[in-house]
């Protein structure tokens, strides 16, 4: 079950640092270039202050603004989910500023962030907050690559200052009070590291289950990376809980075994543990974090969750069957099982989930299925990214799958 919910960043990172700079600059190109940025015509701008540029290389004020073009229109590409050409800008106007740029930092590090280049993104969002230690934002993101990372006192702390840097900020907030929530229940736990997984779990006891989950959790990703033609760069968390544990940090409905929210989360019982589904599950919650790191939070419910579940034939078969009648459309299914308080209720989003994921594989194959992924990852919306896979639309797809149903 995946309720994982990335930041979403707005326009609010938009560039405003052209109102009134035409009175003080001279040169009709400069004029024409800065009421081109403020119309938001970065192209346009870009155009000209570099054909003005190889008239006059040594002209600071010209690069400066060719500098803050290129940055602009990398934010908004970056806001359009086109993170490699946001990259390509922002690095460009890195090179070109004739002086480093708060918010071209601020950039580089967001989009590297996004695409889950943390390493990368910290490079950048070190110099962003030295370049302006009143801006909290560049705190925030670090303070998400810590998260992710499993460093919970590190993103706290991150956290902080960005919260003391923007008051009230509700996203902080809300990501502060999780993290120390977790930290009260966590900050005892056995953390065992992998280059691709850190297993956390309660007392020395559990060892020999870290092992077992450490050992499935190596093969899901070899397996399910296979499959899905993705093979994550960053360490994975696993975290293994009890159930009252479990219950009290995800909230989730008493009959969900697992929860992916950026680190997999699984509650797990007394002696006498079903092993057979705990590997499902783990094989689950895993598709889960490579379909995040794929799209980030672009796919809908059915096909993450139908996804995830065929991936569980590697632990045993995965069949579902459905009758004729009854069945929700999948534009209906589009939002969190998490939600589904009746447990019928989301039996029945799962099963069709995992029906219509069946189908379109044995009717388009796994590597299309991968293909639609990637094309999400990259911007595309589903119709288009559907489309692109199979030559049909959703709709003639849905038609189809409901056909099979029927023995049509």
């Amino acid at each position: 079950m995946s309720g994982f919910r990335c930041i979403i960043w707005s326009a609010a990172f938009a560039v405003y640092l052209f109102a009134g700079a035409s009175q003080a600059l001279a040169g009709d190109v400069k004029s024409r270039a800065i009421e081109a940025i403020n119309a938001k015509d970065y192209t346009g701008a870009i155009k000209l202050l570099e054909r003005a540029s190889d008239q006059n290389p040594y002209d600071d004020e010209i690069k400066k603004l060719t500098g803050q073009a290129y940055a602009a229109r990398g934010w908004d590409k970056a806001n359009a989910n086109d993170l490699e050409g946001a990259m390509s800008d922002l690095k460009r106007a890195r090179v070109i500023e004739p002086e480093k740029q708060s918010d071209t930092y601020l950039g580089l590090g967001y989009v590297a962030f996004r695409l889950k280049k943390y390493d990368d993104a910290l490079y950048y969002l070190f110099d962003q907050v030295y370049l302006d230690p009143k801006d909290g934002r560049g705190h925030q993101v670090i303070g998400e690559i810590y998260y992710q990372r499993g460093k919970l006192e590190d993103s706290i702390r991150e956290w902080e200052l960005a919260l003391s840097l923007m008051p009230g900020d509700e996203d902080v907030m809300a990501r502060l009070a999780k993290a120390n929530k977790e930290l009260g229940v966590e900050g005892s736990f056995t953390n065992r590291e992998t280059f691709y997984f850190n297993i956390k779990y309660e007392g020395e006891e559990k060892r020999d289950l870290g092992e077992e989950v450490l050992d499935t959790m190596t093969r899901a990703y070899s397996d399910v990376g296979g499959e899905l033609d993705s093979y994550p760069r960053e360490p994975v968390n696993v975290i293994l809980y009890t159930r009252k544990q479990f219950n009290d940090l995800t909230e989730a409905p008493a009959w969900s075994g697992g929860v992916f929210d950026g680190n997999i989360r699984i509650p797990i019982g007394g002696g006498n543990i079903n092993r057979e589904a705990l590997k499902a599950v783990l094989y689950h919650e895993y598709t889960h974090s490579v379909i995040h790191r794929i799209v980030g939070g672009r796919v809908p419910t059915w096909l993450d969750e139908g996804i995830a579940q065929y991936e569980e034939h590697w632990v045993h078969n995965q069949k579902t069957s459905l009758g004729r009648t009854g069945l929700m459309p999948l534009e209906a299914l589009d939002g969190p099982f998490i939600g589904l308080s009746d447990p019928e209720k989301a039996k029945l989003a799962y099963m069709e989930s995992l029906s219509a994921v069946q189908y379109y594989v044995d009717r388009f194959g796994k590597y299309n299925l991968s293909k639609m992924l990637r094309l999400l990852g990259e911007g595309r919306d589903l119709p288009e990214a559907f489309h692109d896979t199979t030559g049909i639309s959703i709709r003639d797809f849905e038609g189809l799958w409901l056909n099979s149903l029927r023995g049509a």
